[in-house]
């Protein structure tokens, strides 16, 4: 396994979704590299706050229901499984581990637009499972280069073509300005979309990525949007 392939499993080791040789291989490596820590901690902080977020309790009329159902549902003896040795179990395949953080991601979108009120949280978590389904799929924490507050994560395939973008706790851009993502190739840099963060300072966003990138990054450009960027790096991160 490469460096570079150890640095892309950040968010599945968040997740507890490496097989035994992956994470032996991420842990030999991440407590050294300081990306790859911040990456962990911002995917586990992430995590805990759309969990703590999403908690409530059950209804009132629930354990009623439940004893109801027991008094009329038929009840039928357990079956005991075949015990199937350690040394005999298969070990989870990468594909599985990013199946699973695609799947826990997926539910964090879910999660939030729903916080959010949105009525239409499908289409996005779609989209993202389609992006992170793919055998190339990365993702990235862009690095914070305005001292500010917020955060913002992008999840893409090449062969796919296609993007993902997560934006958290954004302070508002300034009068007449938006946020702008940039995809940056080693011949130009490629002006991807326009960025309206909601009134909570939250963006989810679906687009393409027509070239395989070399960075990603956003400035504050005119409301407009701008075919080159004019303003300075406030999120970028190398692939």
């Amino acid at each position: 396994m490469t460096d570079i392939d150890v640095h892309h499993l950040a968010a599945a080791y968040a997740l507890d979704a490496l097989d035994d040789r992956e994470r032996s291989a991420f842990e030999a490596h991440y407590g050294a590299c300081e990306v790859c820590g911040t990456d962990v901690a911002e995917f586990r902080q992430t995590l805990t706050h759309v969990a703590d977020s999403l908690a409530t309790p059950p209804p009132a009329s629930l354990k009623a229901s439940v004893m109801a159902d027991i008094s009329t549902t038929r009840q039928i003896s357990p079956s005991i499984a075949p015990v199937i040795a350690l040394n005999q179990r298969p070990r989870a395949r990468s594909l599985m581990a990013v199946m699973a953080a695609a799947a826990a991601l997926a539910l964090i979108i879910v999660g939030v637009v729903a916080l959010r009120g949105r009525s239409e949280p499908d289409s996005f978590s779609a989209d993202l499972a389609r992006v992170m389904e793919q055998p190339d799929s990365q993702v990235l924490s862009l690095e914070n280069k305005s001292g500010g507050e917020g955060s913002f994560k992008v999840a893409w395939s090449s062969t796919l073509g296609e993007a993902v973008l997560i934006g958290e706790n954004l302070p508002a851009a300034p009068d007449d300005k938006a946020y702008e993502l940039w995809l940056i190739t080693p011949d130009q840099a490629m002006a991807m979309y326009v960025l309206d963060p909601a009134a909570d300072g939250n963006v989810h966003r679906a687009l393409k990525a027509p070239a395989d990138p070399s960075a990603w990054a956003i400035t504050v450009e005119p409301a407009e949007g701008s075919p080159t960027a004019t303003g300075d790096i406030i999120f970028i991160a190398d692939v």
